[in-house]
């Protein structure tokens, strides 16, 4: 899908039955204002599609935070709750920030259904003094029975929103 000059790519995932999504666009911004953004994990609420909260479980070093995040989800599906570790690295106008799932670091909250994989990728990299390439990748599963068809139809929508809302984040000082 592209709008926006946002582009969303899918690809099948050998392992599941739910695809992996790589959203891509170019945007004016610096790497250290995506910095900002994606360690400002209280934040998340706001550029986030349907995270309804997110706070910081673990942060030893400013490269390095675990977070805890809850989403929001349609009708008839419950609420889904993830734990993801950020890990960021930098070097030659690169940003490259690593998500890996956590889901065992802190226990399960009732009424809440834990996604137990997930994993992607930040990559942003510097093409001018203003302008990023940015581009998201990321697989996972939902879990708690909802269809893969059904989340394969929809998969595009969170992706393009999301980069969005950081151009929307990027623009602001």
């Amino acid at each position: 899908m592209e709008k926006d000059e946002i582009i969303v790519y899918t690809r099948k995932v050998e392992s599941s039955p739910f695809k992996e999504i790589l959203a891509d666009a170019e945007m004016y911004g610096s790497i250290q204002k995506f910095r900002q953004i994606i360690t400002g994990i209280e934040n998340y609420t706001q550029w986030m599609p349907d995270c309804k909260s997110a706070k910081i479980i673990e942060n030893p070093s400013p490269n390095d935070i675990t977070y805890h995040m809850k989403l929001k989800v349609p009708f008839p599906f419950s609420n889904r709750d993830i734990i993801q570790q950020i890990i960021l690295n930098e070097s030659n106008n690169k940003l490259i920030v690593d998500i890996i799932n956590r889901p065992n670091k802190i226990e399960k909250e009732k009424n809440w259904v834990r996604m137990l994989k997930a994993e992607g990728r930040w990559t942003i990299e510097q093409i001018s003094h203003n302008m990023v390439s940015i581009k998201f990748q990321y697989a996972a599963d939902p879990g708690g029975g909802v269809p893969a068809w059904m989340v394969n139809t929809f998969i595009v929508k969170n992706p393009h929103k999301t980069l969005q809302n950081v151009r929307e984040m990027m623009a602001k000082e």
